[in-house]
């Protein structure tokens, strides 16, 4: 999808009430034939933020009229009044000797940038700014934006600029799949637009081969390319690292973007990891530096909403800068995400729900049924919050987000399966029901396991207790519930209340 130059945008008005019409005029370059253009999609941004945020979006068929292609949609009703802005448009373009066809005739997308189109947004008693008033504003927000983005980090025991030298730095990092930048206070991450190679690596193996006699493999560009499209690299860049000296300043860099991509790292399939640190001194020559194998597993970080992650860093950073324990517990399930050992990665989203059940629950409760009936021992006795187990099931019950209805196909036969409360309706309907309390313990078997063999053997589990049963059963199955996955969602959910 290539971009083309447009020569001018220009709306109807400068201010709109919610809910009025907005028509928007498009005089674009000679490359595209007007009467090919089929549709015109624009995305609306809110400006008026720390950075610019979507609002909406519409595509609908463009009249031509006057020479240009005109648009237009009524803007929603429930808009926010503030300041919003236009800044690209996709155009679909039929092919030549394919106009007025078939609607499902083949087309081509082309991305339209210009300079943005800045207009107001009020209500109806509000008042009109004027386009000079707009500018004023714009101007505002690009200063207090400048000075976000140029914000000092002051790196302990030093408390003021004055104290210490002053470094610019860059933590290169692999494992996040970025599209555009993400301005935050005082850094920004860069996308790089290309990943790692593994030339290198091939040329070890070959090296290898023919020292053992054999033909060496040949460089095959097709693996070069997966290779580098599945290693997504990016850098963070530090502006202005006011230290002691570098190595203070490298260090302060290595913690940050490590909190970073812990954050990141938060249901993102996994944590991204640092390769290489870099720092110069201000208004010097000198520079220093460090690489780190950052032994990348693949994660791709969706790009879809670029807000969503820079809104994520802003608010979570400071609460990980300001509290250990959320520290803990974020860098504890990133780490799970990191892992692909599946029983491994289990055993850390549980350790999760067991550091925060600890903060959150007291021993010696009573457990219960989500309908209030008591849980009871093998040996009659109620089942307690004195346990590791019936903790964490007392957390997880309390943040009431524990229902799911999933489907499996045993012997040909699509199946039903309900986790959580067995008196819920959905219960019901299900071939299966599995209880809350059951699938805590399912997930708990294979937690001990692990803890204690590193491994969950399957063929003990299925002879072990109705638990460890439960959890060899549902490991054996290629649908329906999965253990990991529940005490992942259940360690997402936990981060997100408990940070």
């Amino acid at each position: 999808m290539a971009p083309v130059l447009i020569n001018s945008l220009k709306l109807n008005m400068h201010s709109y009430i919610a809910g009025e019409r907005i028509i928007c005029q498009m005089t674009i370059s000679s490359d595209v034939q007007m009467d090919r253009v089929r549709n015109v999609s624009l995305d609306f941004f809110r400006i008026d933020r720390i950075r610019n945020e979507f609002a909406f979006g519409f595509g609908t068929t463009p009249h031509i009229v006057s020479g240009m292609l005109e648009v237009e949609q009524d803007l929603p009703a429930s808009m926010e009044p503030g300041l919003y802005g236009i800044g690209t448009a996709i155009l679909t373009i039929e092919p030549f000797g394919e106009v007025g066809k078939s609607p499902q005739a083949p087309t081509d997308d082309v991305r339209v940038d210009f300079l943005p189109v800045i207009f107001q947004v009020r209500t109806a008693i509000g008042l009109p700014a004027s386009p000079k008033e707009i500018e004023k504003q714009v101007a505002a927000i690009s200063t207090n934006r400048a000075l976000l983005a140029s914000k000092p980090h002051i790196v302990s025991p030093l408390t003021a600029m004055h104290q210490g030298s002053r470094f610019l730095g860059f933590v290169f990092g692999v494992g996040c799949l970025l599209h555009q930048p993400q301005q935050l206070e005082g850094f920004v991450i860069l996308p790089l637009g290309r990943g790692l190679s593994h030339r290198n690596m091939s040329e070890i193996v070959s090296q290898f081969l023919n020292r053992a006699g054999f033909e060496p493999l040949p460089f095959i560009d097709a693996t070069e390319r997966a290779f580098v499209e599945s290693t997504p690299v990016f850098a963070i860049e530090y502006p202005m690292v006011v230290a002691t000296g570098h190595e203070a300043a490298l260090e302060y860099c290595r913690q940050h973007a490590d909190r970073v991509f812990s954050v990141l790292g938060i249901d993102r399939g996994q944590k991204p990891r640092a390769f290489a640190y870099v720092a110069t001194q201000h208004n010097t020559t000198q520079w220093w530096h460090r690489f780190d194998f950052p032994g990348y597993r693949g994660n791709l970080l969706s790009d879809f909403n670029p807000v969503e992650t820079a809104n994520s860093i802003e608010r979570l950073l400071p609460r990980l800068e300001a509290n250990p324990f959320s520290r803990l517990i974020v860098s504890t399930y990133s780490d799970a995400t990191a892992e692909p050992e599946y029983g491994f990665a289990l055993l850390r989203f549980w350790s999760v729900l067991e550091l925060v059940s600890e903060h959150k629950i007291s021993a010696g409760i009573p457990v219960l049924h989500p309908d209030g009936s008591a849980i009871l021992n093998p040996k009659g006795k109620p089942e307690t919050t004195s346990s590791k187990h019936g903790k964490v099931y007392a957390y997880i019950l309390a943040s009431g987000v524990y229902e799911s209805t999933g489907h499996y196909v045993e012997y040909g036969i699509q199946k039903t399966v309900h986790v959580g409360d067995s008196s819920n309706i959905s219960a019901g309907l299900a071939t299966e029901v599995i209880s809350l309390w059951d699938m805590v313990r399912a997930v708990y078997a294979i937690r001990n396991a692990i803890a204690h063999e590193g491994q969950f053997d399957l063929i003990k589990a299925q002879a072990g207790d109705k638990y460890q049963q439960l959890a060899a059963r549902l490991r054996t199955r290629s649908q329906g519930p999965d253990p990991q996955q529940f005490i992942k969602w259940q360690a997402q959910h936990a981060i997100w209340r408990e940070t």
